[in-house]
């Protein structure tokens, strides 16, 4: 699982470390800017999650501006507004820019916590349990996004060893534990659209670099983890057809 990254732009030192206190303590990687300026540096530089802007940075209103820009240019990041601009000709402004939240300073802590579960689940929302990130010119994810217990986990594509039908939910068996979501093996495997996930049985799902040993005769996969996984011949055959190490 990896931790979802956070953009903060905020201009008062207190009011940052109060907030990025708060979300580090709550799994979030946070990368605090003063201002637009930087702010665009860092989106041009990295993937970021979800986006937290102040509105008012030096007396100008940059947070809005900033997302005018984003909106522009097609930088599809969810973002929020924390502000303590209570404002309605501000907010009529800032609504303009499609934000997922607006919320206003002093902040409620849970509340904060849960914009940013609900911005992030409109924003990459694909079905009730699961959704995805893509990297520019990338046709297949890199992360999932999924709803795991009160919150919603990022999970690194690579880190999944392998997938297992469990009735109708699949089990995503990581390396930092195991998600279940509710979706068709079929169904998760087109979402993937990766080469490096091959169905090795009508239940299992495995990461080719995630394999340590393969027994063919004995219809047996051994994970870098020690972990058995069954090969049926129906897989096994497409298997070696498409990996020329066996032919």
């Amino acid at each position: 699982m990896k931790n979802l990254r956070l953009l903060l732009l905020e201009d008062l030192d207190k009011e940052a470390e109060e907030v990025i206190l708060l979300l580090k303590e709550n799994d979030y990687e946070v990368t605090r800017v003063r201002n637009s300026s930087e702010a665009e540096k860092e989106i041009k530089n990295k993937f970021f999650d979800v986006i937290i802007l102040d509105i008012m940075i030096d007396g100008k209103p940059e947070g809005i501006e900033l997302a005018q820009r984003l909106n522009k240019e097609g930088i599809d990041i969810p973002f929020l507004f924390l502000t303590s601009m209570q404002s309605r000709a501000i907010f009529e402004e800032a609504k303009l820019t499609n934000p997922l939240v607006y919320l206003l300073k002093p902040y409620n802590k849970l509340e904060l916590l849960y914009s940013l579960e609900l911005a992030i689940e409109s924003c990459y929302q694909q079905s009730n349990s699961i959704s995805f990130a893509e990297d520019s010119g990338v046709l297949s994810p890199k992360f999932l996004f999924i709803k795991h217990k009160r919150s919603v986990v990022k999970v690194d594509v690579d880190s999944i060893n392998y997938i297992d039908v469990k009735e109708k939910y699949c089990n995503l068996q990581c390396n930092e534990g195991r998600y279940l979501i509710k979706l068709s093996l079929t169904k998760l495997k087109d979402m993937l659209n990766n080469d490096n996930f091959r169905q090795v049985h009508r239940n299992y799902l495995v990461n080719m670099k995630s394999i340590k040993e393969i027994y063919l005769e004995d219809n047996l996969i051994i994970l870098n983890n020690l972990e058995k996984i069954p090969f049926s011949e129906r897989y096994k055959n497409s298997f070696i057809r498409d990996n020329t190490i066996f032919r």
